[in-house]
């Protein structure tokens, strides 16, 4: 166990001894990925729950979410719960009818079974007002799909920049950003500086969280 990992082991200790009411909620974050996070010296990366915690503040006000890669559809729930639509794009055909079922009786969500390169040009002209997008639709082994781009971003962005002018506002979020500009076993990601010149060339301020690329309205 690393120092960070310790001392923090130590402190919840300490706490559950003199707060006993606290107990349930130590174990909880605990066992959310916190210690095996910090044990990592708290790298990349992070816990469902940080990245959770920057979509939470990246939203913005009546916003429609646009999600690529539905998966399990955890994040969707999480989407459904900030803001007024959430349209998730989920081309493998097992996880699209899990997410239909899961989100049938949650009329705020709209499962789409299709790649995100074909699906985006309908969806976009559908939507107006604020709109975010949570990025996230790449092939990585296992079940999840694999299409004609295991990581389809740049044409993700460039349908994006088709339709941004239409929107109030906007906040795009980006997972996995640590392998940007490499080439790993599910295909090569664009460049941190691609993105960086993307969202100067639309307008937008952008920056990095833990391991998510950001880039927002001003």
């Amino acid at each position: 166990m690393g120092d960070a990992s310790q001392t923090l082991l130590e402190i919840a200790n300490h706490l559950a001894r003199q707060h006993p009411e606290l107990r349930a909620h130590l174990s909880e974050i605990f066992a959310s990925g916190f210690a095996e996070w910090a044990a990592r010296d708290f790298s990349v990366p992070c816990p469902r729950f940080v990245k959770e915690s920057v979509l939470k503040r990246l939203n913005l006000d009546g916003a429609t979410w646009v999600e690529t890669g539905t998966f399990l559809g955890d994040t969707t729930q999480l989407l459904a719960e900030i803001s007024n639509r959430v349209i998730t794009i989920e081309p493998e055909p097992t996880l699209y009818q899990k997410a239909r079922i899961r989100f049938a009786d949650e009329p705020k969500v709209v499962v789409v079974n299709d790649i995100s390169e074909n699906a985006l040009p309908s969806v976009l002209r559908d939507v107006g007002g604020n709109v975010c997008f949570w990025l996230d639709g790449h092939y990585s082994g296992g079940i999840t799909f694999r299409g004609p781009n295991d990581t389809p971003l740049v044409q993700e962005l460039n349908e994006i920049e088709r339709h941004i002018q239409r929107f109030a506002a906007t906040a795009i979020a980006i997972d996995d950003i640590r392998v940007c500009g490499k080439r790993h076993e599910y295909g090569a990601y664009p460049s941190l500086d691609y993105l960086v010149d993307w969202a100067k060339s639309n307008g937008l301020d952008w920056h990095i969280e833990y391991d998510i690329f950001i880039a927002r309205s001003r």
